[in-house]
């Protein structure tokens, strides 16, 4: 089968092609975002397949696009702080994205895989003993986060967050009627090989140059926020499941891709430390909030167990642990740049 992953050459793509490759032909469509890819000949070398370099929200790229089996549409712009204040880049990429991966899938007749985010759930599922259900945020003292079904409402409150949830409806609307579709919700995804470089992406990056560093690790926040850490194999394994599958037209398959647990910001500063040289690094606490940020998520599994799709293997620790491990030799960037990203934020009235 020809399969056509856009952003394969990203972090989550390399990951998916290696599990396909041997028993599909790959084309990576990936614009090697600087950004991203502080070495795109590093990017290219890594993909198992031919890399076509363009930009997704491109309709000319598209269009000259030969015609695939399957498409897996990866790429997009993925910083929530950044989105708040590069709002037309993020809804051209995003939004606009999604809406010719999936004009395309119809086009060719091929089943479309389409990756969303956690970031359309915004604060999430809420229970309270007084009040009942409710999305966030916590109606009172008494409300307990709880973990987001692919059935809630979707309530964003990133910029990010609502290009990804605009994709959505233009699937669900406009391709999930001719084509089979399939959108994955992943919470935050960590592992070996997560861009080094990017202070709008990626906490763990930035625990990694600070132990590199000896400094102590920085959380944002008062270290109670909690969020779902999935190792980004067990992210691969699932979309290659999903392409792989037969599927029937109609609705979108929308499935969550988590561990289901909840750990929180201390937690995962500690698990950090345990994979460095540092394992009793300190842990200072910012207290500061960015525009987009949440304080709870964590992904209700349920629905990938009934439908047969595969759960994860790998717990958030040791997803943790090899990542810091496995990149503490690689070249990365100073831990300055998320102290100035922060900065930005600040100027832009972006913080509180």
């Amino acid at each position: 089968m020809k399969i056509l992953i856009t952003g394969g050459a990203g972090f989550i793509g390399k990951y998916l092609a290696h599990l396909l490759h041997g028993s599909h032909e790959l084309t990576a469509l990936d614009c090697l975002l600087p950004q991203v890819h502080s070495d795109p000949e590093a990017s290219r070398a890594a993909f198992p397949g031919r890399i076509v370099e363009g930009d997704v929200s491109d309709p000319e790229v598209w269009a000259a696009m030969p015609r695939h089996d399957a498409i897996v549409h990866l790429a997009a712009e993925t910083g929530t702080a950044q989105s708040m204040y590069e709002i037309e880049r993020y809804r051209r990429v995003n939004a606009g994205g999604t809406r010719l991966a999936g004009r395309t899938a119809r086009a060719w007749g091929v089943p479309l895989v389409a990756m969303s985010s956690r970031a359309v759930y915004g604060e999430g599922r809420y229970d309270c003993p007084d009040h009942g259900t409710s999305y966030g945020p916590a109606c009172c003292a008494l409300a307990h986060p709880a973990p987001s079904r692919e059935t809630d409402p979707l309530r964003p409150l990133s910029v990010y967050g609502e290009t990804k949830a605009e994709g959505e409806s233009v699937l669900a609307a406009e391709v999930a009627t001719e084509v089979p579709v399939a959108v994955v919700r992943p919470q935050n995804v960590v592992g070996p090989g997560q861009d080094l470089h990017n202070p709008y992406t990626g906490v763990l990056a930035a625990f990694l140059a600070r132990l590199k560093e000896g400094r102590p690790i920085t959380v944002y926040g008062d270290g109670t926020q909690t969020r779902d850490f999935v190792h980004v194999q067990d992210v691969a394994r699932l979309l290659a499941w999903l392409v792989t599958r037969e599927e029937t037209v109609g609705e979108p398959l929308v499935l969550n891709s988590g561990t289901g647990v909840r750990t929180n910001l201390t937690e995962l500063a500690h698990y950090a430390a345990a994979g460095s040289p540092t394992p009793d690094a300190p842990v200072e606490y910012l207290d500061v909030h960015r525009a987009g940020d949440i304080e709870h998520a964590v992904a209700d599994m349920s629905h990938n167990a009934q439908v047969g799709a595969p759960l994860p293997q790998v717990s958030t620790a040791t997803a943790v642990a090899e990542f810091i491990s496995r990149s503490w030799d690689k070249p990365g960037a100073p831990s300055v740049i998320w102290d100035e990203a922060l900065q930005e934020l600040a100027g832009r009235g972006l913080t509180s």
